[in-house]
């Protein structure tokens, strides 16, 4: 759906018939991502003719409820900066629509208990177990106060951890010893 206030405007060049229906039907795309409806959007295409970037800009404004997000391209061709300034745009409605809806990542940080018992320091990474005998992957990053070469085995740990691709993985690992 369209954004009851929409203006399409050109300076310096004649809006084309096909970059009108282009930017409708970006438009449409980009208001199936967005949280809430999009209330306004302005497209500005400016011929500039002598500009270092291109011969042509294209400003795309989209005003959402409590933001207004703006993206500036410049090319010499005035589909592909179409499609570039509404793939850029559709990031920023993707994500300030899962900050308005809330869905930001929260990590757990409950501090687990475990011990060392696999290490692939060439690698990066080893397992710990937990004590009721679940391993959890942790990757050197992680690795608080101590270098994943130095570590030895058996050595007691306090970890957080979350899922991971392939099962639980540590998000931080600190020596306890």
């Amino acid at each position: 759906m369209l954004p009851t206030d929409l203006h399409i405007d050109g300076r310096n060049v004649e809006v084309l018939p096909e970059w009108r229906k282009k930017i409708e039907d970006e438009l449409k795309k980009l208001d199936r991502h967005a949280y809430e409806p999009i209330l306004h959007a302005r497209v500005e295409i400016i011929g500039t003719g002598h500009h270092r970037h291109g011969a042509f800009e294209l400003r795309l404004v989209v005003g959402l409820a409590g933001q207004t997000l703006t993206v500036i391209r410049q090319g010499d061709y005035v589909l592909p900066l179409i499609v570039d300034a509404f793939q850029a745009m559709d990031r920023r409605v993707k994500e300030y629509s899962r900050i308005r809806q809330q869905k930001v990542k929260v990590h757990e940080e409950v501090a687990h208990q475990g011990t060392v018992v696999r290490l692939y320091p060439e690698e990066d990474y080893g397992f710990l177990e937990t004590p009721d005998g679940t391993e959890v992957y942790f990757h050197a990053n992680a690795l608080k106060n101590a270098a994943i070469d130095t570590l030895p085995l058996g050595t007691r740990v306090e970890f957080a951890m979350e899922p991971g691709d392939k099962g639980p993985q540590a998000t931080w690992v600190r020596v306890t010893e």
